[in-house]
């Protein structure tokens, strides 16, 4: 086994060749696909806008997806209790978007919402709750992390998301040098993820 370097011998060139080419987090892309088969509750039957153009760089904050496998404890005999795989979670995704003038983004995700569970007013729709297959099935939202070219390194696509959250946005006057922005929260059923770029070949 090697050994650490010592101080005598340590050098930042050899550490910087070591430790090869780093991603860098801020390198990314989002997109939204599949929504347009969204259908509305009882008299919702409004189109979401199209996002296509502009949500990509109205994100500026996303997560590569994690998952994790849930486990029970399965006694074996007089010995250790052995932890054994059931079933896997897969964690919800948080989305931080900024708002332009249009203020397209935070329409497209209250009305998704609306389109879920009625909200009431003109449509006479409150409390009705729309099938999965309607606001859900076949919508995708793919995260990719890019290298300095612009390739994506590797891309995650969650499958049949739905927002379940939008956070407040703040309106102050103390913050004048800043732009608006908010949360939304999303669940999907599971995710699929590939190597489009083997930055190992």
């Amino acid at each position: 086994m090697a050994l650490p370097p010592t101080p005598s011998s340590f050098s930042i060139s050899d550490f910087k060749t070591a430790i090869g080419s780093l991603v860098r987090p801020n390198l990314f892309n989002v997109t939204i696909s599949g929504y347009s088969k969204i259908e509305g509750v009882g008299a919702i039957t409004t189109a979401l806008p199209n996002i296509d153009s502009t949500f990509k760089f109205r994100c500026e904050k996303a997560e590569l997806p994690g998952r994790t496998l849930a486990t029970a404890e399965d006694a074996v005999g007089s010995g250790p209790s052995l932890k054994l795989p059931y079933d896997i979670t897969y964690n919800d995704m948080t989305l931080s978007i900024i708002c332009s003038t249009d203020m397209k983004e935070r329409d497209f995700f209250e009305r998704w919402m609306n389109k879920i569970i009625g909200s009431g007013g003109a449509s006479n729709s409150a409390g009705l709750i729309s099938y999965y297959s309607d606001y859900a099935l076949g919508v995708t939202l793919k995260v990719e992390q890019l290298n300095e070219s612009g390739q994506s390194l590797i891309s995650y696509t969650l499958h049949d998301i739905y927002p379940t959250g939008l956070t407040p946005m703040n309106a102050s006057w103390e913050e004048t040098n800043t732009y608006q922005r908010f949360g939304v929260t999303l669940a999907y059923r599971y995710h699929t993820y590939e190597l489009p770029f083997n930055a190992f070949a």
